[in-house]
């Protein structure tokens, strides 16, 4: 296996953080990017004793200036991996009360922020003829979701088909892009938000998940990291589905 650098769009949130520990004990480089400083500059401490580790400090959906931060970040570090792990909701909201502003506030969450991470790190893989690249889209995206909103789910949905693009445009040329569509895993925002259900609505939650359970950090993590591997030469376009039966 090749040490190769991994840039990692919001590193602090809760799947994320482990998929930088996973990084780093495979020995990769890693810059975190971040725009919450206090948590990300701790788990760049954290990390620093397994490889070597910069963070950044900025909001990825302040769209020029995360593109002057990332375009120095690439001539800097020449990242072959990257993962966008932006975005994400746990407002359940009916069609008729959702405005406007919900749907662009999420789509610059979702799709936005992806693809200005992408525009600015892929030219140089494809310079360099290697590059793995991992979007974070949702089991909501794939089909509905109980536990989030039709502005999500449709944002969700434009990053599996902007990534299948992606995929396309770069086929062949040692960049591959793919999508990892999370169903609801116990992070401690998502478990959270479950708690401050009332007990009816925590067992309607659990009775829509056929493994009548959240799925765990850990089970969320696995896939990202082979999709950041070089044994996922051959994948491009495709969804890696976690969610415990949720969607098949």
């Amino acid at each position: 296996m090749t040490a190769r650098t991994a840039l990692l769009i919001g590193a602090a949130g809760g799947i994320l953080s482990e998929v930088a520990q996973g990084l780093a004990k495979e020995g990769h480089p890693l810059v975190l990017f971040d725009r919450n400083e206090e948590t990300v500059s701790r788990l760049a401490d954290e990390l620093a004793e397994l490889t070597k580790v910069e963070f950044v400090v900025g909001d990825i959906t302040d769209i020029s200036a995360a593109e002057r931060q990332l375009a120095d970040i690439v001539e800097r570090h020449a990242p072959s991996v990257l993962v966008n792990g932006v975005g994400g909701d746990t407002r359940v909201i009916g069609y008729a009360d959702l405005t406007r502003d919900h749907f662009e506030q999420t789509h610059l969450e979702n799709v936005i922020s992806t693809w200005i991470a992408v525009k600015v790190c892929a030219p140089r893989m494809v310079e360099d003829g290697y590059g793995r690249i991992v979007n974070f889209a949702s089991a909501g995206g794939r089909t509905y979701s109980h536990f989030n909103n039709a502005a999500y789910v449709g944002a969700k949905a434009a990053v599996i088909g902007m990534t299948k693009q992606l995929g396309h445009e770069l086929a062949g040329t040692g960049v591959v892009a793919n999508v990892v569509a999370h169903g609801p895993i116990a992070t401690a925002r998502v478990a959270g938000a479950f708690e401050r259900r009332d007990d009816a609505a925590k067992k309607a939650v659990l009775a829509a998940l056929p493994m009548g359970r959240y799925g765990t950090v850990a089970e969320a993590v696995g896939s990202v990291l082979h999709l950041c591997s070089e044994s996922a030469g051959y994948s491009t376009g495709s969804v890696i589905d976690i969610n415990g039966g949720l969607y098949m």
